[in-house]
């Protein structure tokens, strides 16, 4: 028959499916897959389908059967005779075989076009996987808004592409920005050239400032004119340059006052071998000399001012002294006491009786390493200072403390973290301005009436004995509002046996029990094993939270010591947090230098007992440990 024929020799498929056997199919069929005529009479057509798109043909071919659609079209994979491949484009209907209903399908190969399709997908997954994982932000606007957005762009603002086209993208950009933007936008718009990038602050939907550097340009997007930005977060960049410049500054002034203390130092020296006659002949004149001799109040004036100059020079050699060695061990609260008793600090309050000084001294102020004159000086250079800086009167206030710094608190790159005592010197004066402030500590640098108010070598001096004392100095103030000064000196441990206790150490000795002490700064795990250790603990370090969690999944211990701040890992809060999902019953106390009073009542929440705050004594970590091991 005719249609035999044709259907034969036409250059597709034709194949015939009844009750899901093979009735009929084509010769190109056939030759195509490799198959003959024996090889597919009366068999199952899904022997022939990949095993993958078996279960949806056949869902396929049961809704047309059951007359859901009596046509259909679908691209399927069909299995060669060699296992090979194909995709096949099916067109069927529902015809009569027989008297009974049947499948009909034109078979069309689409193997090359389906490739050519998968390239496609992948070549453009690869564009995306490219365009995610850019360091920088992608966004691309036409004329109805934001078309396009990266990886990048979507974990920064926490919103997808659906999400952020409802907004216009001058939302995320700071208000004081946007003017940026709209400027740059309009020259383009003119032909006028505009600047490769600028800098402007993104607003994440939380409010959040994020600073960046953004680059644009036109390109075509879908047919049309369109605008590619790329944003770049530069905020950890600038906090890097701002360290850098502040350390910058730092340096150069270091090396200035080196070279002026050694300046200093030589003319300091060859002073001495002078005043030395003019200190000392006078003293000895006047022993010789009788009761009422007229040379008694000249020899008397030529000493005085022999000590003063001496004094001058002390104040030089103090400059000019670097790294100087200081084994007495001090207490700042006995140095500041004394020096509020002595006679030069008298005669200072009596000159200005309209200025009140006040002094809050911290009762368990650890001890430091350092000369007691050196520092009577400082604090003498600080007092005599403040109370210049109020001719009219006010208070000073004169403050210790113990004090733990740590990146949390502290905003002074260069100060190592560690503890620290701490000495506060705080006025209510004129202030300081912005241009003299950097050069205070300057030898010779003064704002004062000379030959009235001393030499101007006082703060030079109190910088001088400050890094003398490996320690740092911090100035705030405000014109017209008050300075405040405050010292840092590190704190000085000495021997257990030797440190006096209010509490009998016999109250909170341990009994071995085994603690582990979590921090990520060796020197605070040394001082706290230490101090356990001679508790009479058995003690355990971890230099992190991660070490420590690992550590008890195999061991356990009575109580854990955990710091809240540890980096690079988690913290202290995510530390106990990890901890108690294996051992839920686990016991802890927070010891830290850390401030933030809600993080610390989080961790606390979670069943942490009580916090203490670096530095801390042996008696206050001892009772803490015994009274949370008792509960």
């Amino acid at each position: 028959m005719l249609s035999d024929l044709i259907a034969q020799n036409v250059p597709m498929g034709v194949i015939l499916i009844q009750d899901g056997e093979i009735c009929h199919i084509n010769k190109w069929a056939l030759e195509f897959t490799g198959y003959c005529d024996e090889d597919v009479k009366n068999r199952s057509f899904l022997d022939l389908v990949h095993p993958e798109d078996q279960e949806k043909l056949i869902q396929r071919y049961d809704e047309m059967m059951n007359g859901e659609d009596d046509q259909r079209d679908g691209c399927y994979r069909i299995l060669g005779k060699m296992g090979q491949i194909y995709w096949i484009m099916f067109k069927s209907r529902i015809v009569e075989y027989k008297n009974r209903p049947a499948l009909l399908s034109i078979l069309i190969d689409e193997t090359k076009s389906k490739a050519s399709e998968d390239s496609l997908k992948k070549s453009e997954e690869r564009y995306r996987q490219l365009v995610d994982n850019l360091a920088e932000g992608i966004v691309v606007l036409n004329k109805d808004g934001i078309c396009f957005i990266n990886k990048m762009i979507k974990d920064q603002l926490g919103l997808d592409l659906k999400e952020i086209k409802k907004i216009p993208f001058l939302n995320f950009i700071h208000p004081e920005d946007q003017s940026k933007l709209i400027k740059r936008h309009q020259q383009r718009a003119n032909g006028h050239p505009v600047p490769e990038s600028y800098e402007a602050r993104l607003l994440k939907p939380d409010g959040t400032q994020v600073l960046c550097e953004i680059r644009s340009a036109v390109i075509s997007w879908e047919g049309e004119d369109a605008i590619q930005a790329a944003i770049l977060d530069i905020s950890q960049k600038k906090k890097d340059e701002a360290v850098k410049e502040q350390m910058e500054k730092k340096l150069v002034q270091m090396e200035k006052m080196e070279a002026l203390g050694l300046l200093a130092g030589g003319v300091a020296h060859d002073l001495n071998n002078v005043l030395s006659g003019v200190v000392s002949y006078p003293e000895l004149l006047l022993m010789d000399l009788p009761y009422g001799h007229p040379f008694i109040k000249p020899l008397d004036l030529i000493h005085s001012s022999g000590q003063k100059a001496a004094a001058i020079v002390n104040d030089l050699l103090a400059l000019a002294r670097r790294g100087v060695m200081t084994t007495t061990v001090l207490n700042l609260n006995t140095i500041i006491e004394n020096y509020l008793k002595s006679a030069e600090h008298q005669r200072l309050a009596a000159s200005s009786p309209n200025i009140k000084i006040d002094h809050s001294l911290d009762p368990e102020l650890f001890n430091i390493q350092g000369a007691d004159i050196h520092l009577q000086k400082t604090v003498m250079n600080l007092v005599t200072n403040a109370m210049e800086a109020q001719p009219d009167g006010g208070q000073i206030s004169i403050k210790t403390q113990n004090q733990y710094i740590d990146k949390s608190n502290s905003e002074d790159v260069s100060i190592k973290e560690g503890e620290y005592t701490v000495l506060i010197v705080e006025d209510d004066g004129v202030g300081i301005n912005s241009q003299d402030l950097g050069r205070i500590f300057e030898p010779f640098y003064t704002k004062k009436i000379m030959g009235r108010s001393g030499t101007g070598l006082g703060m030079a001096v109190v910088w001088g004995t400050v890094q003398d004392h490996s320690g740092y100095i911090d100035v705030q103030s405000i014109e017209n509002q008050g300075s405040k000064f405050t010292l840092y000196f590190p704190v000085l441990r000495q021997k257990i046996t030797d440190l006096v206790m209010a509490i009998p150490i016999d109250d909170y000795m341990g009994n071995k029990e085994t603690i582990l002490v979590v921090d990520d700064v060796k020197e605070q795990r040394q001082i706290a094993k230490n101090i356990l250790d001679r508790l009479n603990y058995t003690t355990i370090t971890a230099s992190s939270g991660e070490e420590a969690v690992e550590y008890l999944k195999n061991n356990s211990c009575e109580l854990l010591i955990l710091d809240m701040i540890m980096e690079p890992g988690v913290d202290g809060f995510e530390t106990y947090e990890r901890v108690l999902k294996s051992n839920p019953e686990q016991k802890a106390v927070i010891v830290s230098g850390f401030s933030d009073n809600v993080q610390v009542k989080k961790v606390q929440q979670l069943g942490a007992g009580c916090y203490i705050k670096k530095p801390y004594s042996i008696e206050q970590i001892g009772m803490v440990i015994k009274q949370e091991l008792l509960k």
